[in-house]
């Protein structure tokens, strides 16, 4: 993080911290840009195989048999992978395995710029490494951008179906969670994957707080592979896959 901060240090033509903290000071728009220089925006379709693995075989179908209904909610979703990963799931789950059953999926992100990508649904070759070949094969289409910095580099588009299935919007996730939780309903299905990690402690758990309010019971919430629930929250969830990161709303006493 520092080597990034040395980047922007550097780009504005600074020349230590302290300078660089009072050009922050007058420059208010230059907060957005350091925020996006340390912020990771690193994310491939079907990130971490095993979390989608159990998605599809698992955890999808038994929430739509539970709830008659998947209602599912990408936190930081970057430029959409994770959100159209759900959605060819819940295609396939549809037209191979026959369940019928109502969806709705959401990705939201801080950055506009990463959500006008998102709905673009246009992604360079790497950002398919983890899909299996009959994903890339059914929901994809393979082009080559000639504006690319490489002549002739594939990308590939998210088809027009699962586009449509997927809604996008711009949000601050803690502004929404903590001041908007009543226009925001219920989720059976909640991913807040590598979000912790720009949270202190206390933020951490207020999140926690309030995702447990607005996820059903019974419903799913699922983390990241290095993040870790805060133990004032755990008593909330269970976690039926021991060591993977898919957390499981309790009933709660009253529901007894």
């Amino acid at each position: 993080m520092v080597l990034k901060i040395d980047l922007r240090i550097q780009r504005v033509g600074c020349k230590d911290y302290k300078e660089y903290l009072a050009f922050l000071k007058a420059h208010p728009a230059e907060m957005q840009d350091l925020v996006r220089t340390i912020t990771l925006k690193a994310s491939n379709f079907f990130r971490n195989p095993l979390i989608f693995e159990l998605l599809h075989t698992t955890v999808i179908p038994e929430l739509v048999t539970e709830f008659g209904f998947l209602k599912a909610w990408s936190i930081g979703c970057a430029y959409g992978e994770e959100p159209y990963s759900v959605a060819m799931i819940v295609r396939e789950l549809a037209a191979k395995e026959n369940l019928s059953f109502a969806y709705n999926i959401q990705g939201t992100d801080v950055y506009p710029d990463a959500i006008e990508r998102a709905i673009q649904g246009e992604y360079p070759e790497g950002e398919l490494v983890e899909a299996k070949q009959r994903y890339i094969e059914t929901y994809f289409t393979r082009n080559a951008l000639p504006s690319s910095p490489d002549a002739g580099a594939a990308y590939y588009q998210v088809n027009s179906e699962i586009r449509s299935m997927v809604r996008f919007s711009c949000t601050n996730i803690m502004d929404q969670l903590l001041y908007k939780r009543a226009y925001l309903g219920n989720y059976n299905l909640i991913l807040c994957r590598n979000v912790l990690v720009y949270m202190n402690m206390a933020m951490q758990e207020e999140l926690f707080r309030a995702l447990a309010d607005i996820l059903y019971e019974k419903g799913c919430l699922v983390l990241g592979e290095t993040e870790t629930m805060p133990e004032s929250v755990q008593d909330d969830f269970e976690q039926p896959f021991p060591g993977i990161r898919v957390f499981k709303r309790r009933r709660s006493a009253a529901a007894h």
